[in-house]
């Protein structure tokens, strides 16, 4: 097990039944700390025995969430604290190690918080906005996915006392993420374009009801509660565009009429530059 301080960590989750590590491709050495999460709760250790990683758990899970929850808590235990980002990435992701490598690079390069990679346009996907734009390495966004995150050390330790708030795990993305951000001031949260993912499964979180007995639009506004009291609670800290943008926003199916018409002089820029850019060639 390799126990460097400064080495970077990638949870790859897996239902203990598939092959492991179905959609990583391991076309290079490992520049980071392998995680393998097994969230059937059975001990399937023993076929990974060919397979490289550094870690093992396995602990029954619901969803995203409580999986996340259950990194946090087996890190503070087993005393691996001191990494400098942590990826959280769904077994239906298909990305490369080569990827995941230059991923980490690129976001220690740009001084990143909070990244994720850009969605390939053949993706399952909810939010356009991941999607890959091409020209672009970088480019801020106002939080990442649930799906494939990566959080600087401090982002996710902070954040993982209220983990526990959400099984499905969306809400933490939105909302949790970006306010612990705010009160860290670390802010830097982009999409990387430089390096694509393909999300190769539906979306499976809609319309479940989890152990709790709530869905997951239930656990969405439960979050935005409490990080709208964390926001009265420390108000010198929080813009009043942040607030508007992010923690009154709300994440429903479909997109709000004025937020689609905010997107207006955005689509006319973009236009233009396009327009621009096809002249000069």
């Amino acid at each position: 097990m390799n126990e460097s301080l400064q080495t970077p960590i990638v949870v790859i989750s897996w239902d203990g039944l598939s092959k492991p590590l179905n959609y990583l491709q391991l076309d290079t050495a490992l520049d980071f700390n392998l995680f393998i999460f097994d969230y059937s709760g059975q001990d399937h250790s023993s076929d990974l025995s060919q397979l490289p990683h550094n870690f093992y758990y396995s602990q029954k899970t619901e969803c995203k969430g409580d999986l996340i929850q259950a990194v946090y808590e087996f890190l503070i235990d087993k005393k691996q604290i001191s990494f400098p980002y942590i990826g959280l990435i769904d077994d239906d992701i298909l990305i490369s190690v080569s990827d995941l490598n230059k991923i980490l690079f690129i976001a220690d390069v740009e001084k990143l918080d909070v990244f994720q990679a850009s969605l390939t346009h053949d993706s399952y996907f909810h939010h356009r906005q991941f999607i890959h734009k091409s020209g672009y390495l970088v480019q801020p966004t106002n939080w990442v996915e649930i799906m494939a995150p990566f959080y600087s050390n401090e982002v996710f330790f902070t954040a993982g006392k209220d983990f526990n708030r959400s099984i499905s795990g969306t809400g933490i993305d939105v909302y949790l993420i970006p306010t612990i951000q705010v009160l860290l001031n670390k802010t830097k949260t982009a999409v990387v374009h430089a390096v694509q993912m393909k999300h190769c499964r539906p979306i499976r979180t809609d319309n479940r009801i989890f152990v709790n007995g709530k869905d997951n639009l239930t656990e969405i506004k439960e979050i935005q509660d409490y990080c709208k009291s964390l926001v009265k609670l420390n108000p010198e800290s929080f813009e009043p565009e942040f607030i508007n943008e992010i923690i009154d926003r709300k994440y429903i199916y479909g997109i709000p009429l004025k937020h689609k018409l905010n997107r207006l002089p955005r689509l006319f820029s973009n236009l233009y530059r396009f327009l621009v850019d096809e002249s000069y060639r």
